[in-house]
């Protein structure tokens, strides 16, 4: 399905544009898109629809609501199915330097970070979008410099808006389910995940996690996931069947080398004299 708009109003200047857009699309629409420009939208009522939307590369199947003031993220995928119809948005878009600030705040945004974005609540942002409306649409002396100045209020905002966000996080810990999620992922599978791939699962950034999870644990993620498989090896090392060879996969190596480099790192023993010191240790004494 063709997605592009009829520009009904434009203001375009340095620092980005202002656009009145619609759409007519059938009675129900589903897409998959990402954007390549940061752009705020809200949707004009009574030409607006209610939308749901994921991100599926990030959070696959797991819904949120789309509101009439939202954000989506440039560059992350975004699909979303909506009522159809005569739609009509009003979009502020920043050119890529008045963007860079903006999302230098937040470089690596969470799912919960994004899904907030699709449902923005600033009575501020969203008086400035109607000032913004209106002054566009104005058939009389529509103002190039009073579209211009909004344009800038409406940025100052979005900073803001990123700001609040990144110092909620900064003043949170990781939650129970995330923690929960961490450990499941660890317990059940022998390769050894990313940080990413765990900031994945509990939807915020990498960096978000590093810090919540030091917050918690007291210890960085990399230092917990060493520790988790040497508590790992340990229990499997009790075991006098399994090959070390064996053990050294299950928790993650891909060669026995390196697991008994870090192993000795750990426990300053090797794997073997490890094992040997358990079986003396569970030896019955001698009459």
């Amino acid at each position: 399905m063709d997605l592009a708009p009829t520009i009904l109003n434009s203001a375009y200047f340095t620092g980005g544009s202002i656009e009145l857009a619609e759409w007519r699309w059938p009675p129900i629409i589903s897409f998959t898109r990402a954007e390549s420009a940061l752009m705020v939208e809200m949707s004009l009522p009574p030409l607006a629809a209610d939308a749901s939307a994921s991100f599926p590369d990030i959070a696959p199947g797991q819904h949120c609501f789309m509101g009439r003031l939202f954000v989506r993220y440039p560059g992350v995928q975004i699909s979303g199915r909506s009522d159809g119809g005569q739609i009509r948005v009003l979009r502020c878009t920043f050119a890529p330097e008045e963007a860079c600030d903006i999302l230098a705040l937040c470089s690596e945004p969470g799912l919960e970070f994004l899904q907030s974005l699709l449902n923005l609540r600033s009575d501020t942002l969203r008086h400035l979008m109607v000032l913004a409306h209106r002054e566009l649409i104005n058939p009389l002396d529509c103002s190039l410099g009073a579209l211009q100045a909004y344009h800038r209020l409406i940025r100052i905002e979005m900073l803001r808006l990123f700001a609040a966000q990144i110092e909620r996080e900064n003043s949170s810990r990781l939650a129970p389910w995330q923690y929960r999620h961490i450990r499941e992922r660890l317990a059940g599978s022998n390769d050894r995940p990313t940080v990413s791939e765990l900031a994945r699962l509990c939807g915020i950034s990498a960096r978000h996690l590093q810090r919540q999870f030091t917050s918690l644990t007291g210890e960085s993620v990399a230092s917990y996931i060493e520790n988790f498989r040497m508590k790992q090896a340990k229990d499997l090392l009790a075991s006098p069947d399994m090959p070390i060879k064996a053990i050294a996969v299950a928790c993650g190596f891909l060669h026995a080398n390196s697991f008994a480099r870090a192993f000795r790192r750990a426990t300053g023993q090797s794997p073997a004299r490890f094992r040997q010191q358990i079986s003396q240790d569970h030896q019955p004494p001698q009459p």
